[in-house]
């Protein structure tokens, strides 16, 4: 039975000035009596209701009259329900204090990482690859964070100035038609590593956390990893036996406990961010060392000192082959404008933040330009996903975190001079998935066997405007469900409820046909279109059904 607090008395209620309509006012509190930031207030039933400032305030307005029950949630906190008299027109204060709980730690407890299942066909593909002989090109793989499809200017801005990345772009093909494989961090950055959807590494579920946070213990009581699974085949690992020095430079946001960070997946060098600039705790590394603690990193100057660390990285390794992955932490929110370019762009701080990456992608490119290196190097600037609120994404629907285009499909450029031919354009789909496989058949790598690699070989595509190898590509929410499909015309979404969010969240819309080439996900087509709306609803069931499967996409031997 559900015990009710009943909070009465002058030093818990206290009827106000009259007000137009029912109101309760509050703070909610910790243990320690500080203020909780982000606590759910909601009105039982109401079906609505208001979240903790940074003050711990909150407010509910148009309540009427009589007994109101309300419930008060935070991470790592017993949730209390309470209920209060509300009259018509009075104003309620409540004060609400949130005591700790251990059920969070007992159901992580309760939890065990999944083991590895293909350690051994891990290492036995790694041990088959041998050094390239020659000298094959170097890679740079640029990764924005939350840039959106519309923030460069030759994507469309008018506002924001990016000449050095404009110019990558004519100096090689553009794909207007690129997709990152989830519309958030984690899952997109496991899915260009690996080559496979997100779902198969385990890293669909949202974002990883700092391992012993609320966040994380949360993961863990609901059997979520934190971290890649050790058996998952990443890029820089193959290219590592393949005798390419390799290292990182920016946000990893892949796992942080040992085992899970880059110099333990295959990058001799590291050097960045664990996690999202805006997670805490937000030290600088260095390899597997904390160089800069959070309390004396400054942010306005971290995507020039990412730069820095790239550009020695090139410096050095200038006689022998590369891959210098440099995932930069901007333009993610929130926003630092360096002071060199500080109120700069006609964008806002926003507008600062994007210049100032455009400024530091200019220098690496010089860079290899004054090594020599730029004819035989191999350059790729994305984004992890699509644009958030701070950003644009041009006329596409949606945002980041949704599965409309707004949220995954993304800016591309490939470089990769004597094979493609400057300023190409392609209006073909395709994904970061296909970057790693494509990468390793231009290098006569074959793919391991032992797993499903969901990724194609996008190379007749970039090298001679060839078709897409994909005769579907699928959208994955942020909480790790197929929720769309599309092929060459059409796109289908069929909405699902996030009921795995730490805080459950209703989907919202209703499946939908949408005509890719002619609108922006606005007009449903499918009573215009009912074979394709079929087609594409049974190719996403069949997609789901396999997946649910065979989670970890394993072949059999």
């Amino acid at each position: 039975m559900r015990a009710y607090h009943y909070l009465v008395g002058a030093a818990a209620l206290s009827l106000c000035n009259p007000a137009s309509a029912g109101e309760i006012r509050g703070t909610v509190t910790g243990p320690d009596a500080r203020p909780v930031k982000g606590a759910q207030v909601l009105l039982d039933d109401l079906a609505r209701g208001d979240t903790s400032g940074e003050d711990g305030r909150f407010v509910l307005t148009q309540i009427p009259s009589g007994e109101i029950g309300i419930t008060i949630t935070a991470p790592g906190l017993a949730a209390k329900h309470v209920s209060v008299p509300v009259s018509a027109t009075g104003s309620v204060d409540l004060p609400v204090k949130l005591e700790a709980t251990d059920l969070l730690d007992r159901a992580a407890a309760l939890y065990a990482e999944p083991q590895p299942e293909h350690l051994a066909q891990k290492k036995a593909y790694l041990d088959s690859i041998k050094p390239i002989a020659g000298r094959p090109p170097n890679i740079l793989l640029i990764l924005f964070d939350d840039l959106g499809y519309g923030d460069l200017s030759s994507y469309g801005n008018r506002l924001i100035k990016t000449p050095n990345i404009d110019a990558v772009g004519a100096r090689g093909v553009r794909l207007d038609r690129f997709y990152s494989s989830s519309p958030v961090c984690s899952p997109s950055r496991a899915g260009l590593l690996t080559g496979r959807y997100p779902t198969r590494s385990r890293a669909a579920n949202h974002v990883f956390a700092a391992t012993g946070g609320p966040t994380a213990i949360q993961r863990q009581s609901r059997g979520w990893t934190n971290a890649l699974p050790t058996d998952e085949i990443l890029l820089p690992e193959i290219l590592s036996r393949a005798g390419y020095r390799t290292g990182a430079f920016g946000k990893w946001h892949l796992g942080d406990r040992p085992g899970a960070r880059p110099t333990d997946l295959g990058f001799d060098e590291y050097f960045g961010l664990l996690y999202s600039n805006d997670m805490s705790p937000a030290n600088v590394w260095r390899g597997t060392e904390i160089d800069t603690p959070a309390e004396r990193m400054d942010q306005s100057t971290l995507t020039e000192r990412i730069t820095d660390e790239a550009l020695a990285f090139i410096r050095g390794n200038a006689n022998r082959p590369f891959f210098a992955y440099v995932p930069y932490t901007a333009p993610h929110q929130p926003h630092f404008a360096n002071p060199k370019h500080r109120g700069v762009s006609e964008g806002g701080t926003y507008g600062d933040v994007v210049e100032d990456l455009d400024v530091n992608v200019g220098r690496l490119i010089g860079a290899l330009k004054d090594l020599k290196l730029d004819d035989n190097t191999i350059v790729i600037v994305t984004s992890d996903n699509g644009g958030d609120f701070g950003g644009s994404v041009g006329d596409l629907r949606g945002r980041k975190a949704e599965t409309f285009e707004g949220g995954q499909r993304v800016p591309l450029f490939v470089v990769w001079p004597g094979k493609i031919a400057p300023g190409t354009r392609s209006e073909e789909m395709a994904m970061n998935i296909d970057i790693t496989p494509t990468l390793l058949a231009a290098l006569g790598i074959g793919l391991p066997q032992d797993r499903i690699v969901d990724g194609r070989d996008i190379g007749p595509l970039l090298l001679h405007g060839g078709p897409s190898p994909h005769d579907y590509l699928y959208y994955l929410t942020w909480t790790g469900q197929y929720e769309g499909v599309r092929d060459r015309g059409f796109k289908f979404r069929d909405p699902v409820p996030n009921t795995r969010l730490l805080n459950f969240r209703p989907s919202g819309g209703r499946p939908a046909l949408y005509v890719m080439e002619e609108d922006n996900e606005s007009l449903d087509v499918s009573a215009k279109h009912p074979e394709e709306r079929s087609t594409l609803e049974r190719q996403l069931e069949q997609f789901r059904q396999e997946t649910s499967e065979n989670v970890r996409g394993w072949r059999t031997p």
